[in-house]
């Protein structure tokens, strides 16, 4: 440190709550663990991160807006550990639903995998209009650079997850060049090759009766992607999809782009992707999303039910993904059906699917090593085209979702950056129009058809409690404005044999809570179960599951198998762990005499950095504790010490932690009582590390690193004591180090030296656990 400037001081660089943001968005993180784990495998969704398919370019060129998930340690791509499905065709006929002996045209399958067609029709309630629709559609796609094994991977794909062929024998498929003809780009590019297997399988995935137009443009040039999207309108397409995107800024970026060829034509839908990089801040964005007569795809994270508890009728929830696009464009008068206040231009997205790659799709890409899993607002486009041509609204301008908002979903939680007050609904989602997600994402229920089945909530079934002869069921319907009845069926096979009386629940569209126990069961045996729902326009059959009855009233059987909330992944929360104890007499004394149990209250995640994390807890009653924590929820790593009496708080910190990464823990307590256990509680480490600090001229440098799946967005702040003497906002990429400056301040720099005494820290704070998570460096 030169004598000159380097008086010592206190700065702290504060990132402010909620600017660092993870792949997992506002997503509970239990469920993210269980979405991670039943697509690769991998328990930890630390282990993976995205990478971008296709390197970021400039000028006039597009870049594909695909994220690939990877394996951190070995750098490699996540192959998912597939599980051939049974058809998706749920919906079937029965002769009447009071007969046990009429014919069940479903078979029983099990649940689907995240990621798949049947998991994603099921989530957006499209698995009638996916078996019933889209005959008459053709969904173009737009994409660079030539794909070789387009229509064989298509084949895998499609035969993998039991989706009629598309191939260009039977008039479903069909490839063309820019010009409309078979000369095919001379070149091909990995990461477009990826992106149009995304494509292909996302519009196959729920809309799989739809015919597919390929159109490959010979460049990322726009000339090119402009002449490819020209020969998509001119050869019958009903919708268009274009997951790419090319980044202006400057005050006249909407009419370069524009100048650059037509991207909308009348009578067909255009959508186009808003980006994978969030809010790109003011007079930047994404085209052609942002041009006012297409459709911007926004993203979301799609996970199972949050870990409350409670069944909601969905059984899925949403979230604004952080790395979903959105704006304002200045430049463009606004849109009559756009009603938001803050931005008095076109805001942007209008219609959003799930794009996050911790939650992204299944797709097959042969020549990138095969099954890969992929996300990204590429991922949601081709899906909400797929929905597009479903519904029947091709012919239709961005103006539909804003007509039917309220038969959407409605993600109100989860942000993609930091927007000026006044439009800051631009970058956080909430009720209504936002920017991440638009006026909501798709939904099957603006369209009146078939019933859907909600998916099996929280704890990863439809079982809310088991004793020996009955057990509580509860799971969610849509009538989809028909009147609709459903009912039941169980057995100890998946023949079934006996089913609940069937009940009316009316015609309305939202999805509606039904609660039933199926009584006079066996004790200790393991039954099969899934919930059935029929109306005017077919029956459609839910997915198979088990529970096992208790052996008694008050002992579950040693082998159940049913899954509950003691085999559901721990808690995503760090502030609502309810402790275990062992059973007690009816005193309440521990063997009837007069010692109590140790008493433990919430266990919480007090304070955090990229290495420690402290525990804490009330408690009373005991002498010494445990601290069980690792990376998995098998644990593998210990702490203990004694408590010194009358010690009413536990406080013990766990070292030697890696930067970034999730984190369980419990508490064992011991007493002359006996022993009391926590469940388990989830937390992460703060994603920032620093590594050096130094003073140049007036400027304070400093590199760091974030150990993110996503970019880390930081407002920093330097202080004196109560005085500020740096402010800037940085953007800093994911798993590299990276080198910010700040400018400090004239007072400061003319100082006496009498601060060269003083300590001098450096301080990142986050918000990964509710609360602060800091990292310190002192020089």
């Amino acid at each position: 440190m030169r004598p000159a400037v380097g008086w010592g001081c206190v700065i702290a660089v504060v990132a402010l709550l909620g600017m660092l943001a993870p792949s997992a968005s506002a997503a509970s993180a239990q469920a993210l663990a269980r979405v991670t784990d039943a697509i690769t495998g991998l328990p930890d969704a630390s282990m993976v991160a995205p990478v971008n398919a296709c390197p970021a370019v400039t000028g006039l060129r597009a870049s594909c807006l695909t994220r690939v998930l990877r394996v951190r340690v070995s750098d490699s791509f996540v192959h998912p550990v597939l599980r051939r499905a049974a058809s998706p065709d749920r919906l079937g006929r029965r002769r009447s639903h009071t007969s046990l002996s009429a014919a069940t045209l479903a078979v029983a399958a099990a649940a689907p995998q995240p990621g798949t067609p049947a998991y994603l029709q099921q989530a957006y309630d499209l698995a009638y209009l996916a078996q019933a629709a889209g005959a008459g559609a053709t969904v173009a796609i737009v994409d660079a650079y030539d794909a070789p094994s387009a229509e064989a991977d298509l084949a895998t794909y499609r035969s993998v997850f039991a989706l009629p062929p598309c191939t260009t024998a039977n008039g479903c498929f069909r490839k063309v060049d820019e010009n409309g003809g078979t000369d095919y780009p001379s070149s091909t590019d990995s990461g477009w090759e990826i992106e149009t297997s995304l494509d292909l399988d996302a519009v196959s995935a729920l809309c799989p009766n739809c015919h597919i137009l390929l159109v490959e443009a010979d460049s990322d040039r726009l000339t090119d992607l402009a002449a490819a999207q020209g020969q998509a309108a001119q050869l019958g397409a009903t919708v268009i999809s274009d997951s790419w995107a090319v980044a202006l800024s400057g005050y006249n970026s909407t009419q370069t782009f524009a100048g650059s060829g037509r991207y909308a034509f009348p009578g067909i839908a255009t959508v186009a992707a808003s980006g994978d990089d969030g809010y790109l801040g003011a007079h930047t964005n994404d085209y052609p999303a942002a041009l006012p007569d297409v459709t911007a795809a926004g993203g979301t994270t799609l996970a199972p039910a949050s870990a409350t508890g409670v069944q909601g009728a969905r059984g899925f929830t949403e979230s604004a993904w952080s790395g979903a696009g959105s704006g304002c464009d200045w430049q463009v008068t606004k849109p009559a059906w756009q009603t938001d206040t803050g931005c008095g231009g076109r805001s942007y997205t209008d219609l959003s699917a799930d794009a996050d790659p911790d939650t992204g799709m299944q797709v097959y890409d042969s020549d990138d090593q095969g099954w890969l899993v992929v996300g990204g607002t590429s991922e949601a486009t081709p899906l909400i085209a797929a929905y597009y041509a479903l519904i029947g609204s091709a012919a239709q301008d961005p103006s539909w979702a804003y007509a039917n908002a309220a038969l959407l979903n409605d993600p109100s939680s989860g942000s993609n950056g930091s927007c000026w007050q006044t439009i800051a609904y631009i970058c956080t989602a909430g009720g209504g129009y936002d920017g991440p997600t638009g006026v909501g994402s798709i939904s099957g229920t603006v369209a009146t058809g078939g019933p859907g089945i909600g998916g099996p909530g929280p704890n990863g079934s439809y079982t809310q409690s088991v004793s020996p002869d009955s057990v509580a069921v509860q799971g969610g319907v849509y009538p989809n404005g028909a009147d609709t009845t459903y009912w039941w069926e169980y057995g100890t096979s998946t023949a079934y044999g006996q089913q609940t009386a069937a009940t009316d629940i009316g015609s309305g569209t939202s999805p509606v809570s039904v609660n039933d126990t199926l009584s006079g069961l066996q004790a200790a045996t393991t039954y099969h179960y899934r919930l059935v729902a029929e109306n005017s326009f077919g029956t459609e059959y839910g997915y198979d599951f088990t529970f096992t009855t208790q052996t008694d009233a008050g002992s579950p059987s040693q082998n159940a198998t049913q899954t509950t909330t003691t085999n559901s992944p721990p808690s995503t929360t760090t502030t609502a762990a309810p402790a275990t104890s062992p059973p007690a007499d009816p005193s309440g004394l521990s063997g009837g005499g007069a010692t109590r149990l140790p008493t433990l209250g919430v266990l919480r995640i007090s304070s955090a950095t990229a290495t420690t994390a402290t525990v804490s807890a009330s408690i009373a009653g005991a002498s010494t504790y445990l601290l069980e924590y690792g990376t998995a929820t098998d644990l593998g790593w210990r702490v203990s010490g004694t408590l010194t009496a009358p010690s009413h708080t536990l406080t013990a910190t766990l070292r030697n932690l890696m930067p970034g990464r999730i984190y369980y823990v419990r508490a064992v307590l011991r007493g002359p009582g006996g022993s009391t256990t926590s469940g388990l509680i989830r937390f992460r480490t703060s994603p920032v590390t620093i590594t050096r600090l130094a003073i140049h001229g007036g400027q304070l440098q400093v590199v760091l690193r974030c150990h993110s799946a996503a970019p880390c967005r930081l407002r920093l702040q330097a202080r004196v004591a109560a005085h500020v003497i740096a402010t800037g906002q940085f953007r800093v990429h994911s798993d590299r180090p990276a080198t910010v400056t700040l400018q400090l301040d004239h007072a400061f720099l003319t100082a006496g030296p009498h601060r060269a005494r003083q300590p001098a820290t450096l301080s990142v704070q986050s918000n990964w656990n509710g609360h602060l998570a800091a990292v310190t460096a002192r020089f």
